[in-house]
Protein backbone atom coordinates (compact mmCIF):
# COMPACT_ATOMS: atom_id res chain seq x y z
CA UNK A 1 0.00 0.00 0.00
CA UNK A 2 1.39 3.37 -0.97
CA UNK A 3 1.31 5.77 1.98
CA UNK A 4 1.19 9.52 1.58
CA UNK A 5 3.71 11.44 3.67
CA UNK A 6 2.28 12.72 6.92
CA UNK A 7 3.11 13.84 10.43
CA UNK A 8 2.18 10.96 12.78
CA UNK A 9 1.62 13.40 15.63
CA UNK A 10 -0.91 15.49 13.68
CA UNK A 11 -4.61 14.82 13.27
CA UNK A 12 -6.94 16.57 10.87
CA UNK A 13 -8.23 18.59 13.79
CA UNK A 14 -4.84 19.59 15.21
CA UNK A 15 -3.74 20.57 11.70
CA UNK A 16 -6.73 22.86 11.15
CA UNK A 17 -7.47 24.31 14.61
CA UNK A 18 -6.44 27.85 15.48
CA UNK A 19 -3.20 28.06 17.42
CA UNK A 20 -3.31 28.52 21.18
CA UNK A 21 -0.83 28.99 23.99
CA UNK A 22 -0.82 26.00 26.37
CA UNK A 23 -1.34 26.61 30.05
CA UNK A 24 1.59 26.25 32.42
CA UNK A 25 2.26 23.08 34.40
CA UNK A 26 1.72 23.18 38.16
CA UNK A 27 4.74 24.78 39.83
CA UNK A 28 3.65 24.81 43.47
CA UNK A 29 1.23 23.18 45.84
CA UNK A 30 -2.17 24.79 46.14
CA UNK A 31 -5.64 24.63 47.67
CA UNK A 32 -8.80 24.78 45.61
CA UNK A 33 -12.51 24.23 46.13
CA UNK A 34 -12.90 21.78 43.23
CA UNK A 35 -10.25 19.95 41.24
CA UNK A 36 -11.17 18.62 37.80
CA UNK A 37 -8.94 15.93 36.32
CA UNK A 38 -9.06 15.71 32.54
CA UNK A 39 -9.22 18.35 29.81
CA UNK A 40 -11.77 16.69 27.54
CA UNK A 41 -15.41 17.58 26.97
CA UNK A 42 -16.63 16.27 30.33
CA UNK A 43 -13.93 17.94 32.40
CA UNK A 44 -14.14 21.22 30.50
CA UNK A 45 -17.93 21.34 30.67
CA UNK A 46 -17.91 20.53 34.38
CA UNK A 47 -15.31 23.20 35.09
CA UNK A 48 -17.20 25.78 33.05
CA UNK A 49 -20.53 25.13 34.75
CA UNK A 50 -18.98 25.06 38.22
CA UNK A 51 -17.23 28.36 37.57
CA UNK A 52 -20.49 29.87 36.38
CA UNK A 53 -22.04 28.87 39.70
CA UNK A 54 -19.25 30.63 41.62
CA UNK A 55 -16.98 27.70 42.46
CA UNK A 56 -13.19 28.06 42.56
CA UNK A 57 -12.00 25.43 40.08
CA UNK A 58 -8.63 24.15 38.91
CA UNK A 59 -8.34 21.75 35.97
CA UNK A 60 -5.40 19.39 35.50
CA UNK A 61 -4.58 17.79 32.13
CA UNK A 62 -1.75 15.33 31.45
CA UNK A 63 -1.06 16.77 27.98
CA UNK A 64 -2.99 19.69 26.50
CA UNK A 65 -6.71 20.40 26.42
CA UNK A 66 -8.42 18.11 23.92
CA UNK A 67 -5.27 16.08 23.29
CA UNK A 68 -6.97 12.69 23.53
CA UNK A 69 -10.41 11.41 22.51
CA UNK A 70 -12.21 14.76 22.82
CA UNK A 71 -9.90 16.32 20.25
CA UNK A 72 -9.51 13.18 18.10
CA UNK A 73 -13.07 11.92 17.55
CA UNK A 74 -15.09 12.29 14.38
CA UNK A 75 -16.89 15.41 15.60
CA UNK A 76 -20.38 13.93 15.27
CA UNK A 77 -22.95 15.48 17.63
CA UNK A 78 -25.60 12.78 18.00
CA UNK A 79 -28.37 12.98 20.60
CA UNK A 80 -29.90 10.10 22.51
CA UNK A 81 -28.70 6.72 23.70
CA UNK A 82 -27.97 3.56 21.78
CA UNK A 83 -30.53 1.57 23.85
CA UNK A 84 -34.10 2.36 22.86
CA UNK A 85 -36.81 3.93 25.04
CA UNK A 86 -38.49 0.67 26.03
CA UNK A 87 -35.19 -0.80 27.20
CA UNK A 88 -34.62 2.28 29.38
CA UNK A 89 -38.13 2.13 30.84
CA UNK A 90 -37.77 -1.55 31.61
CA UNK A 91 -34.47 -1.01 33.40
CA UNK A 92 -34.97 2.31 35.21
CA UNK A 93 -38.73 2.66 35.51
CA UNK A 94 -40.98 5.10 33.72
CA UNK A 95 -40.15 8.32 35.61
CA UNK A 96 -36.36 8.01 35.58
CA UNK A 97 -36.29 6.77 31.99
CA UNK A 98 -38.41 9.67 30.76
CA UNK A 99 -36.13 12.18 32.49
CA UNK A 100 -33.11 10.46 30.91
CA UNK A 101 -34.72 10.62 27.47
CA UNK A 102 -35.58 14.32 27.78
CA UNK A 103 -31.97 14.93 28.71
CA UNK A 104 -30.44 12.73 26.01
CA UNK A 105 -32.69 13.69 23.10
CA UNK A 106 -31.98 17.34 23.89
CA UNK A 107 -28.23 17.13 24.45
CA UNK A 108 -27.32 17.99 20.84
CA UNK A 109 -29.51 21.10 21.06
CA UNK A 110 -27.79 21.96 24.33
CA UNK A 111 -24.32 21.65 22.80
CA UNK A 112 -25.08 23.86 19.80
CA UNK A 113 -26.77 26.42 22.04
CA UNK A 114 -23.73 26.41 24.34
CA UNK A 115 -21.31 26.86 21.42
CA UNK A 116 -23.42 29.75 20.13
CA UNK A 117 -23.75 31.42 23.53
CA UNK A 118 -20.00 31.18 24.13
CA UNK A 119 -19.22 32.24 20.53
CA UNK A 120 -17.03 29.19 19.95
CA UNK A 121 -15.87 28.97 16.34
CA UNK A 122 -16.01 25.20 15.87
CA UNK A 123 -17.38 24.83 12.32
CA UNK A 124 -20.76 23.72 13.68
CA UNK A 125 -23.17 22.23 11.14
CA UNK A 126 -26.67 20.83 11.70
CA UNK A 127 -27.67 18.70 8.73
CA UNK A 128 -28.51 15.70 10.88
CA UNK A 129 -26.90 12.29 11.24
CA UNK A 130 -27.94 9.06 9.50
CA UNK A 131 -27.67 5.54 10.84
CA UNK A 132 -27.50 3.31 7.79
CA UNK A 133 -28.96 -0.19 7.81
CA UNK A 134 -26.40 -2.85 7.06
CA UNK A 135 -28.94 -5.52 6.05
CA UNK A 136 -32.67 -5.93 5.31
CA UNK A 137 -33.19 -7.16 8.87
CA UNK A 138 -31.57 -4.05 10.33
CA UNK A 139 -33.68 -1.89 7.98
CA UNK A 140 -36.80 -3.31 9.64
CA UNK A 141 -35.20 -2.70 13.03
CA UNK A 142 -34.57 0.97 12.18
CA UNK A 143 -38.17 1.46 11.01
CA UNK A 144 -39.43 0.24 14.38
CA UNK A 145 -36.79 2.25 16.24
CA UNK A 146 -37.92 5.43 14.48
CA UNK A 147 -41.49 4.95 15.70
CA UNK A 148 -40.31 4.20 19.23
CA UNK A 149 -37.97 7.18 19.52
CA UNK A 150 -40.50 9.66 18.12
CA UNK A 151 -43.10 8.37 20.58
CA UNK A 152 -40.77 9.30 23.45
CA UNK A 153 -39.60 12.79 22.50
CA UNK A 154 -37.02 12.16 19.79
CA UNK A 155 -36.97 13.70 16.32
CA UNK A 156 -36.01 11.07 13.75
CA UNK A 157 -37.11 10.03 10.28
CA UNK A 158 -37.00 6.60 8.68
CA UNK A 159 -35.36 6.73 5.24
CA UNK A 160 -36.28 3.89 2.86
CA UNK A 161 -34.03 2.94 -0.06
CA UNK A 162 -34.56 5.86 -2.45
CA UNK A 163 -34.58 8.41 0.37
CA UNK A 164 -31.29 7.29 1.90
CA UNK A 165 -29.71 7.07 -1.56
CA UNK A 166 -30.73 10.67 -2.22
CA UNK A 167 -29.36 11.78 1.16
CA UNK A 168 -26.03 9.95 0.88
CA UNK A 169 -25.31 9.63 -2.82
CA UNK A 170 -24.81 5.89 -2.32
CA UNK A 171 -26.84 2.69 -2.76
CA UNK A 172 -24.77 0.87 -0.15
CA UNK A 173 -27.39 1.17 2.60
CA UNK A 174 -30.88 -0.30 2.02
CA UNK A 175 -32.47 2.11 4.53
CA UNK A 176 -31.56 4.49 7.31
CA UNK A 177 -32.60 6.53 10.31
CA UNK A 178 -32.09 10.31 10.19
CA UNK A 179 -31.49 12.08 13.52
CA UNK A 180 -32.72 15.57 12.64
CA UNK A 181 -31.29 17.28 15.74
CA UNK A 182 -27.79 15.95 15.11
CA UNK A 183 -24.86 17.64 13.45
CA UNK A 184 -21.10 17.95 13.62
CA UNK A 185 -18.35 20.19 14.94
CA UNK A 186 -14.59 20.58 14.77
CA UNK A 187 -14.00 18.71 18.03
CA UNK A 188 -10.64 20.17 18.99
CA UNK A 189 -11.81 23.72 18.26
CA UNK A 190 -14.85 23.09 20.46
CA UNK A 191 -12.69 21.74 23.30
CA UNK A 192 -10.36 24.71 23.10
CA UNK A 193 -13.34 27.07 23.00
CA UNK A 194 -14.75 25.52 26.16
CA UNK A 195 -11.35 25.94 27.81
CA UNK A 196 -11.16 29.60 26.80
CA UNK A 197 -14.65 30.25 28.12
CA UNK A 198 -13.90 28.46 31.39
CA UNK A 199 -10.64 30.36 31.86
CA UNK A 200 -12.47 33.65 31.26
CA UNK A 201 -14.78 32.69 34.13
CA UNK A 202 -11.94 32.02 36.54
CA UNK A 203 -10.98 28.38 36.05
CA UNK A 204 -7.25 27.80 36.58
CA UNK A 205 -5.70 25.49 33.97
CA UNK A 206 -2.62 23.34 34.43
CA UNK A 207 -1.46 21.41 31.38
CA UNK A 208 1.26 18.78 31.24
CA UNK A 209 0.20 18.25 34.84
CA UNK A 210 -0.61 14.56 35.27
CA UNK A 211 -2.40 13.59 38.47
CA UNK A 212 -0.58 10.54 39.81
CA UNK A 213 -2.77 9.77 42.80
CA UNK A 214 -5.78 10.80 44.88
CA UNK A 215 -6.00 10.44 48.63
CA UNK A 216 -9.41 10.89 50.25
CA UNK A 217 -8.81 11.95 53.83
CA UNK A 218 -11.31 12.44 56.65
CA UNK A 219 -14.26 14.71 56.00
CA UNK A 220 -13.95 16.86 52.91
CA UNK A 221 -10.17 16.60 52.56
CA UNK A 222 -8.81 15.27 49.27
CA UNK A 223 -5.19 15.44 48.21
CA UNK A 224 -4.00 15.09 44.62
CA UNK A 225 -0.40 14.25 43.79
CA UNK A 226 0.53 16.28 40.72
CA UNK A 227 4.17 15.70 39.90
CA UNK A 228 6.14 16.93 42.90
CA UNK A 229 3.29 19.05 44.21
CA UNK A 230 0.15 18.50 46.27
CA UNK A 231 -3.29 19.89 45.51
CA UNK A 232 -5.75 20.06 48.40
CA UNK A 233 -9.38 20.12 47.27
CA UNK A 234 -12.79 19.76 48.86
CA UNK A 235 -14.26 18.15 45.76
CA UNK A 236 -12.76 16.19 42.86
CA UNK A 237 -14.08 15.37 39.40
CA UNK A 238 -12.40 12.51 37.53
CA UNK A 239 -13.11 13.08 33.83
CA UNK A 240 -10.58 10.78 32.20
CA UNK A 241 -12.85 8.11 30.64
CA UNK A 242 -10.76 5.55 28.68
CA UNK A 243 -7.52 6.97 30.11
CA UNK A 244 -8.34 6.55 33.82
CA UNK A 245 -5.95 3.63 34.35
CA UNK A 246 -4.41 3.45 37.80
CA UNK A 247 -5.76 6.82 38.87
CA UNK A 248 -8.86 4.98 40.12
CA UNK A 249 -8.47 1.30 39.16
CA UNK A 250 -12.03 0.27 40.03
CA UNK A 251 -13.34 2.77 37.45
CA UNK A 252 -10.91 1.52 34.79
CA UNK A 253 -12.11 -2.03 35.50
CA UNK A 254 -15.79 -1.19 35.01
CA UNK A 255 -15.68 -0.83 31.21
CA UNK A 256 -13.50 -1.85 28.28
CA UNK A 257 -11.45 0.41 26.05
CA UNK A 258 -11.28 0.14 22.28
CA UNK A 259 -9.36 2.03 19.63
CA UNK A 260 -11.11 4.45 17.31
CA UNK A 261 -9.20 5.21 14.10
CA UNK A 262 -9.89 7.77 11.37
CA UNK A 263 -8.53 8.91 8.05
CA UNK A 264 -9.37 11.97 5.96
CA UNK A 265 -8.78 13.07 2.40
CA UNK A 266 -7.48 16.36 1.15
CA UNK A 267 -10.33 18.72 0.17
CA UNK A 268 -12.15 17.03 -2.69
CA UNK A 269 -12.90 18.58 -6.09
CA UNK A 270 -16.19 20.45 -6.02
CA UNK A 271 -17.99 18.02 -8.36
CA UNK A 272 -17.05 15.11 -6.09
CA UNK A 273 -18.10 17.04 -2.97
CA UNK A 274 -21.52 17.56 -4.52
CA UNK A 275 -21.89 13.88 -5.40
CA UNK A 276 -20.99 12.50 -1.96
CA UNK A 277 -23.34 12.93 1.01
CA UNK A 278 -25.31 15.73 -0.71
CA UNK A 279 -27.46 16.29 2.36
CA UNK A 280 -24.22 16.77 4.34
CA UNK A 281 -25.50 14.55 7.14
CA UNK A 282 -22.86 12.18 8.45
CA UNK A 283 -23.45 8.43 8.39
CA UNK A 284 -22.84 5.59 10.83
CA UNK A 285 -24.20 2.06 10.59
CA UNK A 286 -26.10 -0.67 12.41
CA UNK A 287 -23.12 -2.99 12.10
CA UNK A 288 -21.62 -4.31 15.32
CA UNK A 289 -18.27 -2.91 14.18
CA UNK A 290 -19.52 0.28 12.65
CA UNK A 291 -17.95 2.71 10.23
CA UNK A 292 -18.87 6.40 10.22
CA UNK A 293 -18.18 9.07 7.67
CA UNK A 294 -18.91 12.68 6.80
CA UNK A 295 -17.77 15.61 4.66
CA UNK A 296 -16.21 18.40 6.70
CA UNK A 297 -16.96 22.07 5.89
CA UNK A 298 -13.76 22.31 3.78
CA UNK A 299 -14.81 19.35 1.62
CA UNK A 300 -12.66 16.59 3.13
CA UNK A 301 -14.11 13.09 3.33
CA UNK A 302 -13.58 11.67 6.83
CA UNK A 303 -14.15 8.01 7.72
CA UNK A 304 -13.58 6.21 10.99
CA UNK A 305 -13.99 2.82 12.61
CA UNK A 306 -12.47 0.44 15.12
CA UNK A 307 -8.67 0.34 15.20
CA UNK A 308 -6.22 -2.30 16.31
CA UNK A 309 -3.77 -0.12 18.23
CA UNK A 310 -4.61 2.38 20.96
CA UNK A 311 -3.40 5.90 20.18
CA UNK A 312 -1.71 5.33 16.81
CA UNK A 313 -3.22 4.08 13.59
CA UNK A 314 -1.56 1.01 12.06
CA UNK A 315 -1.25 0.31 8.32
CA UNK A 316 -3.77 -2.55 8.37
CA UNK A 317 -6.43 -0.35 9.94
CA UNK A 318 -5.71 2.46 7.50
CA UNK A 319 -6.13 0.08 4.59
CA UNK A 320 -9.32 -1.28 6.09
CA UNK A 321 -10.77 2.23 6.32
CA UNK A 322 -9.78 3.05 2.73
CA UNK A 323 -11.43 -0.16 1.54
CA UNK A 324 -14.58 0.63 3.52
CA UNK A 325 -14.72 4.11 2.01
CA UNK A 326 -14.46 2.76 -1.54
CA UNK A 327 -17.17 0.15 -0.94
CA UNK A 328 -19.56 2.88 0.07
CA UNK A 329 -18.36 5.52 -2.39
CA UNK A 330 -16.45 4.11 -5.37
CA UNK A 331 -16.06 7.69 -6.61
CA UNK A 332 -13.25 8.07 -4.04
CA UNK A 333 -10.92 5.87 -6.07
CA UNK A 334 -7.62 7.66 -6.53
CA UNK A 335 -8.20 10.50 -4.04
CA UNK A 336 -5.37 11.60 -1.78
CA UNK A 337 -5.69 10.61 1.89
CA UNK A 338 -3.96 13.34 3.84
CA UNK A 339 -4.61 12.61 7.54
CA UNK A 340 -4.75 9.52 9.76
CA UNK A 341 -5.00 9.23 13.54
CA UNK A 342 -6.45 7.22 16.43
CA UNK A 343 -7.49 7.37 20.08
CA UNK A 344 -9.05 5.21 22.79
CA UNK A 345 -12.69 5.35 23.88
CA UNK A 346 -14.54 3.77 26.79
CA UNK A 347 -17.32 1.26 26.10
CA UNK A 348 -19.71 -0.02 28.73
CA UNK A 349 -21.30 -3.42 28.41
CA UNK A 350 -24.85 -2.02 28.14
CA UNK A 351 -23.98 0.99 25.89
CA UNK A 352 -24.96 3.49 28.59
CA UNK A 353 -22.67 6.05 30.25
CA UNK A 354 -22.15 6.16 33.99
CA UNK A 355 -22.14 8.72 36.78
CA UNK A 356 -20.75 7.62 40.15
CA UNK A 357 -19.89 9.25 43.44
CA UNK A 358 -16.77 7.21 44.14
CA UNK A 359 -16.31 8.58 47.65
CA UNK A 360 -17.82 11.58 49.42
CA UNK A 361 -17.13 14.53 47.14
CA UNK A 362 -15.36 12.53 44.40
CA UNK A 363 -17.40 12.20 41.20
CA UNK A 364 -16.88 10.73 37.77
CA UNK A 365 -18.70 10.25 34.45
CA UNK A 366 -17.54 8.03 31.60
CA UNK A 367 -18.44 5.36 29.04
CA UNK A 368 -19.92 7.30 26.13
CA UNK A 369 -19.78 4.44 23.62
CA UNK A 370 -19.15 6.62 20.59
CA UNK A 371 -21.53 9.45 21.51
CA UNK A 372 -19.19 11.43 23.72
CA UNK A 373 -19.33 14.82 22.02
CA UNK A 374 -22.92 15.61 22.99
CA UNK A 375 -23.16 13.23 25.96
CA UNK A 376 -19.83 14.08 27.57
CA UNK A 377 -20.57 17.80 27.34
CA UNK A 378 -24.06 17.36 28.76
CA UNK A 379 -22.93 15.15 31.62
CA UNK A 380 -20.41 17.82 32.59
CA UNK A 381 -23.37 20.00 33.49
CA UNK A 382 -24.94 17.14 35.45
CA UNK A 383 -21.70 16.63 37.38
CA UNK A 384 -21.64 20.33 38.20
CA UNK A 385 -25.21 20.06 39.48
CA UNK A 386 -24.21 17.09 41.67
CA UNK A 387 -21.24 18.96 43.12
CA UNK A 388 -23.50 21.95 43.80
CA UNK A 389 -25.78 19.79 45.92
CA UNK A 390 -28.64 18.86 43.60
CA UNK A 391 -30.05 15.62 45.05
CA UNK A 392 -29.27 12.52 43.03
CA UNK A 393 -32.99 11.86 42.50
CA UNK A 394 -33.32 15.26 40.78
CA UNK A 395 -30.35 14.96 38.41
CA UNK A 396 -30.99 14.48 34.70
CA UNK A 397 -29.05 11.22 34.71
CA UNK A 398 -29.13 8.50 37.39
CA UNK A 399 -26.23 8.10 39.80
CA UNK A 400 -25.36 4.41 40.12
CA UNK A 401 -23.00 2.29 42.17
CA UNK A 402 -19.62 1.49 40.66
CA UNK A 403 -19.35 -2.17 39.64
CA UNK A 404 -16.21 -3.80 38.31
CA UNK A 405 -16.67 -6.05 35.32
CA UNK A 406 -16.45 -9.69 36.34
CA UNK A 407 -13.11 -11.19 35.29
CA UNK A 408 -11.97 -7.76 34.11
CA UNK A 409 -8.63 -8.64 32.46
CA UNK A 410 -10.35 -11.37 30.47
CA UNK A 411 -13.16 -8.95 29.57
CA UNK A 412 -10.68 -6.43 28.15
CA UNK A 413 -8.88 -9.16 26.22
CA UNK A 414 -12.24 -10.52 25.14
CA UNK A 415 -13.22 -7.13 23.74
CA UNK A 416 -10.44 -7.42 21.16
CA UNK A 417 -11.54 -10.95 20.28
CA UNK A 418 -15.16 -9.81 20.04
CA UNK A 419 -14.24 -7.05 17.59
CA UNK A 420 -12.62 -9.59 15.29
CA UNK A 421 -15.63 -11.92 15.66
CA UNK A 422 -18.08 -9.15 14.79
CA UNK A 423 -15.95 -8.14 11.82
CA UNK A 424 -16.36 -11.69 10.55
CA UNK A 425 -20.12 -11.65 11.16
CA UNK A 426 -20.47 -8.35 9.35
CA UNK A 427 -18.36 -9.59 6.44
CA UNK A 428 -20.63 -12.61 6.12
CA UNK A 429 -23.68 -10.33 5.96
CA UNK A 430 -25.13 -11.27 9.33
CA UNK A 431 -28.06 -8.99 10.23
CA UNK A 432 -27.01 -5.97 12.28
Amino acid sequence: MKRDSFDPAATLWSSTAAARTPANPLEESLEVDTAVIGGGFTGLSTALHLAQSGRQVALFESFEVGHRASGRNGGQVVPGFKPGPQALIQRFGNDVARRMMRFAYGNADALFELASALEIDCAATRQGWIQGAFSPASAAYLEGRAREINAHGGDVEYLPGDAIAAATGSRFWPAGLLERRAGAIHPLAFARGLAQAAAARGVSFYEHAAVNGIHAGPGAAKTLQVGKHLVHAKRVIIATDAYTGQLWPAVAQSYVTVASAQIATAPLPMALQQALLPRRAGVSETRKITYYCRIDPEGRFVIGGRGRASDQIDPATEQQLRTAALKRFPQLEGVRWEHRWACRVGMTIDDLPRIHELAPGIWTAYGYCGRGVAMGTALGRVLADAVNGVPAADLDFPVTQLKRLPFFPARQFGAALAINWYRLRDALGHPG
